[in-house]
C-alpha cells in the first residue's frame, strides 16, 4: 500500500471516532452509510463499508465501547465523562469568578466537545447561570502554570502584586510592590484562587490572590523549606491549613467555642466541618468546639450571625465582635460620616 494511503487509513480511524463522538450516544446511533458520507464531506476521505467495519473493530480492541445497533448502526456507548460529570464541571467553570469571561467560554466549548450533538442540545436547554462578576486577569492560566511548575521544581517566584482603588471616580488597578516568594501550594477557597508561600522578609506563611498577580516569573533560586516557616513536616498539608484558616487572614491558633441557634447550623457546619465537636443544648440551640485561627477574618464572618451566636471562647474573639458591632452602630448613627 502506498505511503499516502497508509497515512489516510490511519487518519480515518480517528475521524470515525470523532464522528461517533459527535453524532452518536447511548440513545442515538449512526449508520455505516452516514459515517462514510461524513468522512467524505468533512474529512475528504473516500472508503468502503468493509474498511469502516475494520476500523470500528480496531477501536473496540483499543477499549472504546462501541455498540452495534439495528439497521447497520453504531453508537459510542461510553465516554471519558458522563453528561452529569460534564455538567458539574461546566457549572463550576461558569460559577468560578477567578476564571475570566473569555476563558470561561473557551473551557465550556472544550467540555461540550465531549458530548454528542444531541446531548449538547439537551444540556444547553437545561443550563442556567447567574450573572456573577468575573475577574479580568486574562493571564490567570499562565500564572497558575508557572506557579505549579515552581512548586514542583522547588524554585522561588517573583511577581507584581496589585490592589484596586477608586481614582477620579473610576476603579483602577494600582501596583503594590514586587514580591519574591517561595511557593508551597495553590488553593481554591471561597471562590478565590490563592497562592500559599513564604515572603522572603518574614518567617511565616503569606497568602496572595492569583487574580491580583502580574508578570509572574520562576527564578533560579531554591525555595525556602516550608518546615522553616510552618508547623508542617514532610509534606505541606494544604487541606489542613485551609480548614483552619478563615478568609485568608492569619491569627492565633486556639480553641473556638460557640453556642448557636439551630437556625444557622448549616452555615456553621459548612464553615467548621463535620469533624468538630457538636452538642445539643435544649431544643433550639447547639454548641460547637473546634480548633481554628482566632483572626479578624473570623470575627468579621461571625458578625453575620451576631444575634444567633454566643462566643464562649476565646474572650478576645468575643470582644472583637462586640467592638466591631459598636463601630458599625457608631457609623450608622453618625451623619457626619457622609461628609468628607
Amino acid at each position: 500500500m502506498p505511503e499516502k494511503e497508509v497515512k489516510s487509513s490511519k487518519k480515518k480511524i480517528f475521524c470515525i471516532l470523532d464522528i461517533l463522538t459527535k453524532y452518536s450516544d447511548d440513545r442515538h446511533s449512526i449508520t455505516t452509510k452516514d459515517i462514510i458520507e461524513f468522512l467524505g464531506k468533512d474529512y475528504g476521505i473516500q472508503c468502503e463499508r468493509k474498511s469502516v467495519y475494520r476500523d470500528i473493530e480496531t477501536l473496540c480492541e483499543c477499549g472504546y465501547i462501541i455498540e452495534k445497533t439495528k439497521r447497520d448502526g453504531y453508537c459510542l456507548a461510553e465516554r471519558k465523562f458522563e453528561v452529569a460529570e460534564i455538567r458539574m464541571l461546566n457549572d463550576a467553570v461558569f460559577g468560578s469568578s477567578f476564571i475570566t469571561q473569555n476563558k470561561t467560554k473557551e473551557l465550556s466549548r472544550k467540555l461540550m466537545a465531549g458530548l454528542s450533538i444531541y446531548q449538547s442540545d439537551q444540556f444547553k436547554s437545561q443550563t442556567y447561570f447567574d450573572n456573577r462578576i468575573k475577574f479580568t486577569n486574562e493571564h490567570i492560566l499562565y500564572i497558575i502554570d508557572t506557579i505549579h511548575t515552581a512548586i514542583f521544581k522547588k524554585k522561588k517566584i517573583t511577581f507584581d502584586y496589585y490592589r484596586k482603588k477608586i481614582v477620579n471616580n473610576k476603579i483602577k488597578r494600582v501596583f503594590s510592590k514586587r514580591h519574591t516568594v517561595s511557593p508551597y501550594a495553590l488553593i481554591w477557597s471561597e471562590d478565590k484562587y490563592y497562592l500559599i508561600g513564604n515572603y522572603d522578609k518574614y518567617d511565616s506563611l503569606s497568602h496572595y490572590r492569583i487574580d491580583r498577580m502580574e508578570h509572574v516569573t520562576m527564578i533560579d533560586e531554591p525555595s525556602r523549606s516550608f518546615e522553616e516557616v510552618s508547623e508542617y513536616k514532610g509534606n505541606f498539608d494544604a487541606g489542613d491549613y485551609i480548614s483552619r484558616t478563615f478568609r485568608m487572614y492569619s491569627g492565633t491558633y486556639e480553641t473556638i467555642d460557640l453556642i448557636c441557634s439551630n437556625d444557622i447550623i448549616e452555615m456553621i457546619i459548612d464553615k467548621f466541618g463535620e469533624s468538630a465537636f457538636y452538642m445539643n443544648i435544649g431544643q433550639t440551640k447547639f454548641r460547637i468546639k473546634t480548633k481554628g485561627y482566632n483572626s479578624d477574618g473570623l470575627a468579621q464572618w461571625l458578625m453575620m450571625f451576631a444575634d444567633k451566636c454566643y462566643i464562649v471562647e476565646p474572650l478576645s474573639l468575643r470582644k472583637a465582635v462586640i467592638k466591631r458591632a459598636e463601630e458599625i452602630l457608631s457609623v450608622q448613627n453618625d451623619r457626619n460620616f457622609l461628609e468628607d
